[in-house]
C-alpha cells in the first residue's frame, strides 16, 4: 500500500512544487520542477528536478536533478522558470534567489543544454555572464520571478515576469529579445477590461502568456495564466484577449483554471492550436501531508492536460495513461437527472464525495440543462457551474482529478486513503 501514484510526478524524495521548463521533443515530454530534495531535514534550498514521460505512455521516469542552487546569485534557491528550444539548442530560463542580510535580491538567469535526450537527462551550463537581468525595474520590489518566454508573432522573444509594485499590486512584466540572449525591459502590462478585485492581489506569481486559435471562431487570442496572491489566500486563473504592445483588451475576464483543493503555478507549452499544461497539486505552506511521515515525499504534479480555447474560454482535456486499467477512471454521462458519486477504498473508506444538481431552462422551447458540480474532501467542498455532458474522474494514489461539461471545468485534489489504501471504486450514491 501506498499513497504514491503510478501517473502523477513526484519527487523522489523531499518537496516537489512549481513544474518548470515543460517541453515538448516529438512526442516526449520533459518535465522540470522545483525540488528540495532534503525539505524539511535542512535549510530550503530549492533547485530544480527532471523526469520524463511519451505522450503515449504516461508513465514518468526521473533523471538527475538538472539545477541545485550553487552560484553566487542563487544561493538561496533556483526558483521557477520556462524553456524554450530554438534552431535545436535548449535554454532554461529561471530566476535566482539569494538573501544578503536578510534581504531578497533576485535575477533572471538563463542555462544553456546539451544533450537533454540523453542518458544524464541533459548537461547543463549557466551563461558566464548571468544574470541576464539583474534586479528589478523602478517602482517594483524584489518579488519579481518566474520568467515564462515565448515566440511573438512577428518573429521575436518576449519574457513575461511575475511582479509586485511597492504599493502591493500584482501585476506582469514584459522583456523582449531578438535573440533569446539579449533582454529588453518593454514594462508591465496594462489591462483594459481586468476585473478589479484580481488586480488587487498583492502579487502575481507564474505567468504563462500564449497566442491559442479559437476552436469556435477560428480567431487567434492571446492567453495570459498568472496566480494572484492575497493576504489570505492564492489563486490561480487566466484572462483571453487581444494584446497589442503592452495593452491587453479583455474579452474574457479573470476564470479559475481549475476549482479543486489543490492547484498552483501551473505551466503551459503550445500544442497545435492549443496547450498542454501540468499543474502543481499543492498550496503554498500546505505541507503538512500523509506522504512525508509515511514515505518522505511531498506534493505531486498533475496529469499532462490538453487546453483547447473554446468561445474565448478554456477548455480541459485530462490526458489519461495507455494503461487505464492501473489507474481509477470512471465516466458518468452529466444530465438532467441529479447524481452523487462517492470514491472508495478496497476498505469501504470514502475519500471524496463528487455531486451534480442540475438546473434546467427552457428557451423557446429548448432546454438547456446546467448546473453545480461540487467536490468534497475531509468536508471541505469545492463547486463550479458547467453545462451537462461527460464527467471524467481519475484516482491515482492521493491524487484526484475530473473534469466536466465536456471540459468546462476541472477539478484536482489530494485525497489520502487510510493506510495508502487502493482506491476500489467511483461508486453512485
Amino acid at each position: 500500500m501506498t499513497y504514491r501514484p503510478k501517473f502523477h510526478l513526484t519527487p523522489p524524495q523531499g518537496r516537489l512544487n512549481d513544474p518548470n521548463g515543460l517541453t515538448l521533443i516529438g512526442d516526449e515530454l520533459h518535465v522540470f520542477y522545483q525540488h528540495d530534495p532534503s525539505f524539511p531535514r535542512t535549510p530550503k534550498r530549492t533547485g530544480w528536478g527532471h523526469a520524463v514521460t511519451r505522450l503515449d505512455d504516461g508513465r514518468f521516469y526521473h533523471l538527475p536533478d538538472a539545477l541545485y542552487p550553487d552560484f553566487p546569485y542563487d544561493a538561496n534557491g533556483c526558483y521557477s522558470g520556462s524553456a524554450v528550444v530554438h534552431e535545436g539548442h535548449m535554454r532554461l530560463f529561471y530566476t535566482g534567489n539569494l538573501k544578503v542580510d536578510g534581504e531578497r535580491v533576485t535575477s533572471q538567469n538563463i542555462v544553456d543544454v546539451e544533450d537533454v535526450q540523453g542518458p544524464l537527462g541533459g548537461v547543463y551550463h549557466r551563461r558566464a555572464d548571468n544574470p541576464a537581468i539583474e534586479g528589478f525595474p523602478e517602482g517594483f520590489t524584489p518579488d519579481f520571478r518566474d520568467p515564462h518566454v515565448t515566440q511573438a508573432p512577428d518573429g521575436s522573444w518576449r519574457m513575461v515576469i511575475g511582479a509586485r509594485r511597492e504599493n502591493n499590486t500584482g501585476a506582469v512584466v514584459v522583456y523582449t529579445s531578438q535573440d533569446l540572449d539579449t533582454w529588453e525591459l518593454a514594462g508591465p502590462l496594462e489591462f483594459v477590461g481586468l476585473d478589479y478585485n484580481t488586480a488587487s492581489a498583492y502579487m502575481w506569481e507564474c505567468p504563462n502568456l500564449l497566442r491559442m486559435e479559437d476552436r469556435a471562431t477560428g480567431e487567434v487570442l492571446d492567453v495570459l495564466v498568472f496566480c494572484p496572491q492575497f493576504p489570505d489566500s492564492d489563486e490561480c486563473g487566466y484572462v483571453v484577449g487581444r494584446l497589442d504592445g503592452l495593452t491587453f483588451e479583455v474579452v474574457t475576464g479573470f476564470t479559475p483554471l481549475d476549482y479543486g483543493h489543490e492547484f498552483y503555478a501551473p505551466q503551459l507549452v503550445s500544442l497545435g492550436a492549443g496547450a498542454l499544461m501540468l499543474g502543481w497539486m499543492g498550496l503554498p505552506a500546505r505541507d503538512d501531508t500523509p506522504t512525508f511521515a509515511a514515505e518522505g515525499w511531498v506534493h505531486q504534479l498533475t496529469l499532462p492536460r490538453e487546453l483547447s480555447l473554446i468561445d474565448a474560454t478554456l477548455h480541459t482535456t485530462l490526458r489519461l495513461p495507455r494503461d487505464q486499467d492501473e489507474m481509477l477512471v470512471s465516466r458518468q454521462a452529466l444530465d438532467a437527472t441529479p447524481q452523487t458519486l462517492e470514491l472508495v477504498d478496497v476498505e469501504g473508506n470514502v475519500g471524496a464525495t463528487v455531486a451534480w444538481a442540475p438546473q434546467t431552462d427552457g428557451d423557446g422551447g429548448q432546454a438547456t440543462v446546467r448546473g453545480t458540480l461540487s467536490v468534497t474532501v475531509d468536508g471541505l467542498m469545492r463547486w463550479a457551474e458547467c453545462g451537462a455532458g461527460e464527467l471524467v474522474c481519475t484516482a491515482d494514489g492521493s491524487a484526484l482529478e475530473l473534469t466536466a461539461g465536456g471540459g468546462e471545468v476541472a477539478f484536482s485534489s489530494a485525497v489520502f486513503a487510510p493506510n495508502g489504501n487502493e482506491w476500489a471504486s467511483f461508486q453512485l450514491a
